[in-house]
């Protein structure tokens, strides 16, 4: 109960403070102090983050906790960007402007690579999570999926803690709720009215930037959970005695694919900071207004 009450009060609070941003800019379109405001919002779903991940991490035992502190860092940091890119810039001003009848898709404002790159490891996080839930076993104390073993004639061996459905229902559910928060922030990006740029090509500028820096929260977060997914998944299964057929090579593809999750994850924070022009060089004047 006490994790359910972090999880969703931590939410509250960014929120909180997004419209607290939105109203101390008074209404006024001023990409410099919309900046300020942006980055002050992922400072403090830095911080509302690293509380609630600690809580977490002190509320659930035998690693539990551990184990889903990048997921809910990765979270707070979805939500502080998005907040940020929907909730702290100012509504532009009423009267008349200019409209486009092009229609406008999530797909259209998401860079090539990056869409790539995230998908890829996603996918990757998916199929090993799949796979250790199968795969895992009960342990010596009856929690079931948390530990892999295996038999050898009259033999066999144990390893542990090995990420079953002990840790992965947890993590999953954690998973669902970042790629709730990613969606729901995309299409807000995508259908917040036109007026923050002096044309439309500004305007799809802006989108492209706020959608790039809400993907790379989401893959920042993904990956930072495959890695320590990936090290106990795979470190478990190549010290095993006795294997099956299959544990040693998934045991060093998982192993290899930590540098890679955390090259990924390196390349999202920076996208993060800088997806591209700087909000403060575009042009103070809402489009269209007459």
């Amino acid at each position: 109960m006490s994790v359910l009450l972090v999880l969703v009060g931590g939410p509250l609070l960014l929120m909180v403070i997004a419209f607290a941003g939105r109203t101390f800019t008074g209404g006024r379109v001023d990409p410099r102090r919309e900046w300020r405001w942006v980055r002050l919002m992922w400072v403090a779903a830095l911080g509302v983050g690293g509380v609630v991940a600690w809580l977490v991490h002190g509320s659930l035992d035998l690693g539990r906790g551990t184990m889903l502190v990048p997921a809910v860092l990765g979270l707070f940091v979805v939500a502080g960007v998005g907040l940020a890119e929907t909730v702290v810039r100012p509504r532009r001003p009423t009267g008349p402007r200019t409209a486009s009848l092009a229609p406008r898709q999530v797909a259209d404002y998401l860079p090539r690579a990056l869409t790539t790159a995230v998908g890829g490891i996603t996918a990757l996080h998916l199929a090993t999570l799949a796979l250790t839930t199968a795969s895992a076993s009960t342990d010596d104390l009856g929690r079931t999926g948390r530990q892999i073993a295996a038999r050898c004639g009259n033999t066999g061996s144990a390893a542990g803690p090995y990420p079953g459905s002990f840790y992965s229902v947890p993590l999953t559910l954690l998973l669902l709720a970042i790629g709730l928060a990613t969606a729901a922030a995309l299409m807000a990006v995508v259908r917040r009215p036109r007026g923050s740029a002096p044309d439309d090509m500004g305007d799809d500028e802006l989108r492209h930037l706020s959608a790039t820096r809400i993907l790379a929260a989401a893959g920042a977060a993904v990956a930072a959970s495959h890695v320590g997914i990936a090290f106990f998944a795979g470190t478990a299964l190549l010290r095993m005695d006795c294997q099956r057929a299959w544990m040693d090579p998934a045991g060093w593809v998982l192993v290899a694919s930590m540098p890679a999750a955390l090259l990924l994850l390196g390349w999202c924070l920076g996208r993060i900071v800088t997806p591209g022009a700087l909000p403060a060089a575009l042009p103070t004047h809402p489009a269209g207004t007459r």
